[in-house]
C-alpha cells in the first residue's frame, strides 16, 4: 500500500477524533456545578466575629396542565427544597433552624438571590435538574425545570462560640455518666408501660438516658425505636435527643429509616444536628 493510500485511510479517523475533542465538554464536579457566587459579606473583624450565608434551592417542574409547580416533580427529581449542593434537606424557609444558639439572623427574612443569571423572579431554567446548563431566560423545549436560590445572612460573636462549646462538652459528659440508682429494664422481657413509668420518675436527662441506653444494650432497641417520638418528648435537652437518635440510627442507612424515624430526625430543633445525623446515615 502506497503512502498516499495510507493517508486517505487515516484522514477520516483523524477528522472524527478531532471533532470529538472539539465538542467534548469536561463534566463538572458536583461541588463546582452548584458553587455560584454569593453577595459579598459585610466587612468585619475575623478574630471576633463571623458571618455566613445559609442557602436553600426551591425546585419546580413545568407541565402543560398546571404550569410550574413543586407538585409535578418526578421521582428522580430533587426535593422541592434542596441544600446548597442541590441535595436532600428536611428544611425550607419556614422551618429552617440556625446551626446552634450562638448564631443570630442578620436579615429578617429569607431573600431571593438575584445576583446570577436569573429572570425577574429569580428563577433559572434548564432541560433537567442534573448535569444541565442553567439560564435566566425561558426557552422553549429547554426549560422543563426551574430553580431559584434563597439566601439568609447569619452572624455570631466568636466569644459566644467558645462558651457554647464548653457547655456542650459538659452536657455530653453528663449524658455518659452512669447513675447506679436508676432502674434498669429486664434483659429477658420488656414492659413498655412499666418502663415509661420508670422514666417519668427520673428528673434529669442523664438518668433517662442511662435507662434508655440499658434498654438498647439489652436488645430492646426495636421497642424504643417504635415509640421514638414518645421518648423524645420525655427528654428536655436537644443534645440528649441527638445522642439518643445517634445511638439508635448509627447502624442504619438512610434507605432503612422508616417514615417515623425520619420525622424523629427532622423534629430536632437545631439544623446542625439534623444535618449531622443525615450525613451519618447517608455514609452507611
Amino acid at each position: 500500500m502506497s503512502f498516499e493510500d495510507q493517508v486517505k485511510l487515516q484522514r477520516p479517523f483523524r477528522i472524527r477524533r478531532s471533532l470529538r475533542e472539539l465538542v467534548h465538554k469536561p463534566s463538572l464536579s458536583r461541588s463546582n456545578r452548584y458553587s455560584l457566587k454569593l453577595p459579598p459579606l459585610p466587612s468585619y473583624d475575623t478574630n471576633t466575629e463571623e458571618y455566613a450565608y445559609d442557602i436553600l434551592y426551591e425546585c419546580q417542574r413545568g407541565s402543560l396542565s398546571v404550569g410550574y409547580s413543586s407538585k409535578t416533580l418526578l421521582q428522580f427529581d430533587p426535593n422541592p427544597w434542596c441544600d446548597a449542593n442541590m441535595g436532600f434537606t428536611p428544611m425550607n424557609i419556614e422551618n429552617y433552624q440556625l446551626p446552634d444558639p450562638t448564631w443570630q439572623w442578620v436579615s429578617k427574612n429569607w431573600m431571593i438571590d438575584m445576583t446570577d443569571d436569573v429572570d425577574e423572579s429569580g428563577w433559572q431554567y434548564a432541560l433537567k435538574f442534573h448535569g444541565a446548563d442553567w439560564h435566566g431566560n425561558y426557552k422553549h423545549f429547554r426549560s422543563f425545570v426551574r430553580r431559584r436560590r434563597w439566601i439568609r445572612l447569619r452572624y455570631r460573636n466568636k466569644r459566644n462560640k467558645e462558651t457554647s462549646t464548653e457547655n456542650e462538652v459538659m452536657t455530653k459528659t453528663l449524658v455518659d455518666v452512669e447513675d447506679a440508682s436508676s432502674s434498669q429494664p429486664s434483659s429477658s422481657s420488656f414492659n413498655h408501660q412499666e418502663f415509661m413509668e420508670q422514666l417519668q420518675r427520673c428528673r434529669l436527662d442523664r438518668e433517662k438516658m442511662f435507662m434508655l441506653n440499658n434498654a438498647i444494650q439489652s436488645g430492646h432497641e426495636d421497642y424504643i425505636t417504635e415509640k421514638i417520638s414518645v421518648y423524645l418528648n420525655m427528654l428536655d435537652f436537644e443534645d440528649t435527643k441527638y445522642s439518643l437518635l445517634t445511638i439508635l440510627f448509627s447502624k442504619k442507612s438512610f434507605n432503612q429509616l422508616t417514615t417515623e424515624e425520619k420525622k424523629a430526625i427532622q423534629s430536632l430543633s437545631y439544623y446542625s444536628d439534623v444535618e449531622s445525623l443525615l450525613e451519618h446515615v447517608h455514609v452507611q
